[in-house]
């Protein structure tokens, strides 16, 4: 088996590992801190693409190493461009997918153990490329009206794009065919695959996108919230604006947990800047941006039971104020509604369920709806339930990942899925069969039917999957 591929950089040496040839550690670019990413200067001879290279710069606590999977193992480094690849053979044109990790912009790596290709590489003759990217603070934080216009907004995307530029012009040597790729993200990764959907540097990267429980929010930051936001950053820091650039990446990690415990898990998105994003995303996709490239999407029964079960209830009960403060007397009759469409009339749960709905479900429709004018759409919904922390995740957010990645067996998967992890290999044979026949040529399958906004076909997997139109219709329609 080749391992050595040439790039437009220079030469790199890779591994086999169990019969599918894999390189870790790439550099796609390379970035200062808050500007846009550059391409990489060129070496000489055979670098070794062995080990995957650090992670972006994130807090490392017990409860982040256990949603992401990551842990200190691998290092963090501001110097995050890095990106990794899974393949058949270097001979060839195959399908290839770009897998942008979640965590929320805050945490996360491709190198997260779930994220392993091998399965799509051998079962399915696909090149994976799986990549980091700036977050945070490095990654979301606009100073273009700070410090002026040479530092772009929406450096995450930025970086994305980079790695896709990058795929263009070298997967081919990975066998990988360049004509032929899917981006597919979940959480955070589907929040920047809706973005890429709309930006005009992306176009024409890829030619198909899959979104796992992740779209642009019912509102969508402004330039001017982004930049009040750095402004509060900068204050929290006591540094002078232009400072901000040479203070060291340790505080400004401290910044970025003041800012998340003030404002919640979605502290870090994306905005509209201008010009990286010229308007609203869902506006910009209604009006053709993706015109004509194939969608997969879809969300999870009960998105919001991660965050509630693995971070507490104190963080629902920040979000519940954040809703009243938002919508005021609204938002009473709105919980009555999630309370009576629920077998126990559980009033706690109901909570889970709403902010569920409102943060994952709700958006991912209302993309959807979006898309269907322009492109071909199909919906899913994952209800899989997992009995453990006593049943309370049920079909939890990110559940789903063990399945679309074939990884069931392991470690990470079996403290997601306990005693049921033997059970699940059905579905995540499935899954796993439907997301690589869309890779390859942009349909699931036959008895998936596309949506649209009459029936609103949705594929429900489940221990037994079926296909229903309009699932919790009356809670869809009360979100205008």
């Amino acid at each position: 088996m080749n391992l050595v591929a040439t790039t437009t950089s220079g030469r790199v040496r890779g591994k086999e590992r169990r019969g599918i040839a894999t390189w870790r550690g790439i550099p796609y670019a390379t970035a200062q801190r808050f500007r846009a990413p550059e391409p990489v200067k060129p070496w000489t001879g055979e670098r070794d693409a062995i080990d995957f290279g650090p992670f972006a710069m994130q807090a490392r606590n017990p409860q982040q190493a256990m949603m992401s999977g990551l842990t200190d193992r691998i290092a963090t480094s501001e110097d995050c461009h890095f990106l990794n690849i899974y393949s058949p053979s270097t001979d060839g044109k195959r399908p290839v997918v770009v897998w942008i990790h979640g965590g929320a912009f805050i945490m996360g790596a491709g190198s997260q153990p779930l994220y392993d290709g091998t399965s799509f590489a051998a079962n399915h003759d696909i090149v994976v490329v799986t990549i980091n990217y700036r977050l945070g603070l490095f990654g979301l934080m606009f100073l273009g009206d700070v410090l002026g216009g040479e530092y772009p907004g929406n450096l995450a995307l930025l970086d994305q794009v980079a790695a896709l530029r990058w795929v263009r012009d070298n997967i081919a040597a990975f066998g990988g065919d360049p004509n032929n790729v899917t981006i597919m993200g979940e959480s955070a990764g589907a929040v920047s695959v809706a973005h890429l959907l709309a930006m005009p540097a992306a176009a024409g990267l890829f030619h198909r996108a899959i979104l796992e429980s992740g779209a642009p929010g019912l509102v969508t930051r402004t330039r001017e919230e982004a930049t009040t936001f750095a402004n509060d950053v900068i204050g929290m820091l006591g540094v002078a604006p232009h400072d901000v650039s040479t203070i060291t990446a340790d505080q400004l990690i401290g910044a970025q947990l003041q800012a998340t415990m003030a404002r919640g898990m979605g502290a870090f998105t994306p905005y509209v800047d201008g010009t990286v994003i010229p308007r609203n995303p869902v506006d910009l996709v209604r009006g053709g941006s993706a015109a004509n490239v194939p969608i997969l999407m879809g969300s999870n029964r009960d998105e919001w039971a991660l965050f509630d079960v693995f971070l507490g209830e104190a963080v629902t009960q920040l979000v519940i104020d954040q809703l009243r403060e938002r919508i005021g007397p609204l938002l009473p009759p709105l919980h009555a509604k999630y309370r009576d469409a629920r077998a126990d009339k559980n009033e706690q749960r109901a909570w889970v369920d709403l902010i569920g709905e409102l943060a994952f479900r709700i958006p991912m429709i209302k993309l959807a709806e979006a898309l269907v004018h322009h492109s071909p759409v199909w919906m899913y919904r994952f209800d899989w339930a997992t009995r453990v922390f006593d049943g309370k995740l049920g079909a939890a957010h990110a559940l789903e990942l063990p399945f679309v990645w074939n990884v069931i067996d392991s470690p990470f998967a079996q403290i997601l899925l306990g005693p049921d992890a033997p059970s699940a290999h059905a579905l995540a044979t499935k899954m796993h069969a439907m997301w690589a026949a869309f890779i390859k040529s942009g349909t699931p399958d036959e008895a998936w039917p596309r949506y649209d906004t009459k029936r609103r076909a949705t594929m429900m997997f489940d221990r037994e999957s079926r296909v229903v139109d309009d699932p919790a219709g009356d809670l869809r329609a009360l979100w205008p």
